[in-house]
């Protein structure tokens, strides 16, 4: 079915459309929202033969064929952007931001819909002739090749706001079914996905899909001890920590090392994953691409040097991560024992 672009809608453009960006920008598109993709060229040519297929945990199924997509993979379009929603790796935060800066239009407002904390400073810096803002998107999205981007996991997109504003913004989310909460304050909700994001190393280490990686008291143990150490090391930088889902992150290594059966019954009221989930560090590893893990578990490093202290457990993970990443033969699928045995301190 054709969608009709409603003219009055905001100029939104997506800049780094990969798993996240198509799944936004289709849901977006889906509901007549004026958008642009940019991106590689691998899926801009993937949309142009296949269109966009959207599925979810939730049932989600929608199809938008390809001549109602705009995916180019130059930055022309971004000089009447409203909205530019910045989805590129943190690793390429700064050169972007230097790439865009004199397309943008002084009104444009900038949104980090990026994993990690660093990226709004990054790009505030660089674009200070623009608004930038705090965004979060709590949910995974896996690219099942052939312009298909599923959602597996649950949660709703959050950006960093005053009362009132971006009210044309909302509006478009709302009226794709794509709910975007405000909060005047989203960092200590960052930090606390960033404690969540600290599972995406050990899934993408384990080579399983979430349900069965999370399944497996072991697996969950490092994470346990990989939380429990974060956690220390924030609250010596006195920095604020907020729940990024229902459970409060001091209760997370509690909840992880229960024996299966009791976490299992605890985590299927409180966490909705998909069978087909999976962490977007496992499919950087697929794809031989470059990780995250500077800007997730060694953000956590970064801060401990900081405090002249040690971070052994997120230290072993980084570097087994950054050893995947120098093999590139996707993951290295560590059994959950020996994962457990090489981060003991």
């Amino acid at each position: 079915m054709s969608n009709v672009l409603q003219s009055d809608t905001p100029k939104i453009v997506i800049l780094g459309a990969g798993s996240i960006g198509c799944y936004l920008g289709g849901r977006f598109i889906n509901s007549g929202a004026n958008v642009t993709l940019i991106g590689r060229e691998k899926i801009q040519a993937d949309v142009k033969q296949h269109g966009l297929k959207l599925t979810d945990l939730d049932g989600i199924d929608a199809c938008i064929v390809a001549s109602d997509i705009d995916y180019v993979t130059d930055l022309d379009s971004l000089s009447d952007a409203d909205y530019v929603f910045v989805a590129v790796k943190s690793g390429d935060t700064v050169v972007t931001a230097k790439q865009i800066k004199a397309l943008l239009k002084d009104s444009a407002v900038v949104i980090s819909f990026q994993n990690g904390i660093r990226n709004f400073d990054e790009l505030s810096d660089i674009l200070n002739q623009n608004r930038v803002i705090r965004g979060m998107v709590p949910f995974n999205v896996i690219n099942k090749g052939s312009g298909h981007f599923h959602r597996g996991t649950e949660g709703e997109l959050a950006i960093e706001a005053k009362p009132g504003e971006f009210s044309d913004l909302l509006a478009v989310a709302e009226k794709s079914n794509l709910a975007i909460n405000t909060y005047e304050n989203l960092l200590p909700i960052q930090w606390g996905k960033l404690i969540m994001n600290l599972n995406n190393a050990i899934n993408a280490l384990s080579g399983l899909p979430l349900v069965e990686q999370l399944g497996n008291r072991d697996y969950r143990k490092v994470l346990a001890k990989s939380i429990k150490e974060t956690l220390k090391v924030l609250s010596l930088n006195n920095i604020a920590v907020q729940s990024a889902n229902n459970i409060p992150p001091k209760l997370l290594p509690v909840l992880l090392n229960l024996p299966n059966w009791l976490y299992k019954k605890i985590a299927a009221a409180s966490l909705k994953i998909d069978p087909l989930a999976r962490s977007s560090m496992y499919e950087d590893f697929v794809r031989n691409r470059k990780t995250e893990i500077d800007f997730l578990n060694g953000e956590i490093l970064h801060l401990a040097n900081k405090k002249s202290i040690k971070a052994p457990v997120n230290n072993a993970i980084v570097e087994l991560v950054k050893k995947a990443e120098k093999l590139n033969q996707g993951s290295p699928e560590i059994p959950a024992g020996v994962l457990l045995d090489s981060i003991k301190n």
